[in-house]
This record gives C-alpha cells, structure tokens and sequence, in this order.
C-alpha cells in the first residue's frame, strides 16, 4: 500500500542512485532491465486530490522476457482492441479519435508521439504497439517495441 503524503515522488535516469528506481522498474515491467541504454522518469504524487502517476521507460529487453510482461500489463495489441467492443468507445476517447478516419494504428502513433519522453523512441509503422486492456482516458499504459528495444509510457490519475 502507498503513503497518501501528498509528497511528489520522482526518479530519473540521471539520478545518482538507482537502486530504488530499478526495483520500481522491475517490479513495473515484470523483469530487471539492464542499465545499459536504460532510460526512466517516474513520477508518483498520492494525497489528498487523489493520485497522479507519470511512468516512462525505455530498455533492452531480452526476447525471453515479452511474454511476461505481456502478461503482467495485460497488454492487447492495436489489431485486438479494435476487436473488443466493450473497451474499443473508451480507447478511441483516449487517443482522441472517435470521430476520426483513417486507420488506428495510425492514431495511435499521434497519441503515443504526442505523450511519449524525449528519450523514448518515436513510434512509426516499423514498431509493435500495445495497450494494457481497459485502458482509459484516467489510466492507461500503453508499450512499444521493435526487436529488443522497449518503450513503456503510463498515466494514472484517480
């Protein structure tokens, strides 16, 4: 359980000590990435007004380790939302794109581009997009990945 301080939390890459911020990343993700070409910030706020999580990460990933994280996001690609019609009305109201033509995938590059950390690899066609299910406009999750290279971005807010 976390402290309701009212504190604002954050850890970055640039920080000096990174123990903390690496058990807070593995237990995010679901495995330890290694340190090299590891790029974070994390933001934590609980108090009064509610909680306000920022999350960003980008790190290798070792193949073997996808399934678990899939798992443990409850990650959904593009393709399989567009599929789930209980979740599809609130996923198009968060990349703002009810109204909107074109294809989704194509949204979801704008919305990911539009929050992503300057640090984090811009998404185009070339890369693998999902979203944990059931995300919203107050929280979501969304990840991308290409090969061993992954990007984690979140939004909590309640």
């Amino acid at each position: 359980m976390r402290d309701y301080d009212s504190l604002a939390h954050r850890h970055s890459s640039k920080d000096m000590c990174v123990e903390k911020p690496m058990s807070l990343i593995a237990n995010l993700i679901g495995f330890a990435p290694a340190e090299e070409d590891l790029h974070y910030a994390l933001g934590f706020y609980a108090g009064g007004s509610g909680i306000d999580d920022r999350l960003a990460v980008r790190c290798r990933i070792d193949l073997a380790h996808w399934p678990d994280v899939v798992s443990r996001l409850r990650l959904k690609s593009v393709h399989e939302v567009s599929c789930d019609a209980d979740w599809q009305e609130d996923f198009l109201w968060l990349i703002d794109a009810q109204d909107a033509q074109g294809p989704l995938q194509a949204h979801c590059h704008r919305f990911i581009n539009a929050a992503r950390q300057v640090f984090q690899d811009e998404v185009d066609h070339c890369w693998e997009i999902f979203f944990s299910h059931g995300s919203d406009i107050n929280a979501w999750c969304a990840v991308w990945r290409i090969q061993e290279h992954l990007n984690y971005l979140s939004f909590d807010q309640g």
